[in-house]
């Protein structure tokens, strides 16, 4: 699946960790596989880099490579038709993956439930 932001833009997550986006719908490292954890817990892994979408301690979004790392799971919310992706390991602080509307990915701490930047589609190819 691909993980489509609101404003456009796809996540991806690069070999070397770094978590980016595209609007680029051919780009491989768009393809995300998602595992679920248990009811309404996600984990994302980057197919091609084979990486999971992980938060740190500063919010920021990450390729992890220990699928065991908490920071790894993600709870899935419904916004509409669209679902928003809160870390659970920072759940206490409401930090959301997201994109900003010029294709940057957004800190979690500059987040918040309800903005177009946290809105995701996911997209089955």
């Amino acid at each position: 699946m691909k993980l489509n932001c609101r404003h456009g833009y796809n996540i991806l997550i690069l070999q070397n960790g770094k978590v980016s986006s595209s609007d680029d719908d051919i780009d491989s490292h768009c393809v995300m596989e998602f595992t679920s954890m248990s009811p309404g817990h996600v984990r994302i892994r980057g197919v091609e880099a084979n990486l999971f979408l992980a938060m740190n301690k500063d919010g920021l979004l990450y390729g992890e490579a220990d699928p065991n790392n908490t920071s790894t799971i993600f709870i899935e919310q419904p916004e509409g038709p669209y679902s928003a992706y809160l870390s659970l390991k920072y759940q206490r602080k409401k930090w959301y993956v997201a994109i900003k509307k010029n294709g940057k990915i957004k800190s979690g701490p500059t987040t918040k439930r309800g903005q177009h930047a946290t809105h995701f589609l996911t997209i089955v190819i």
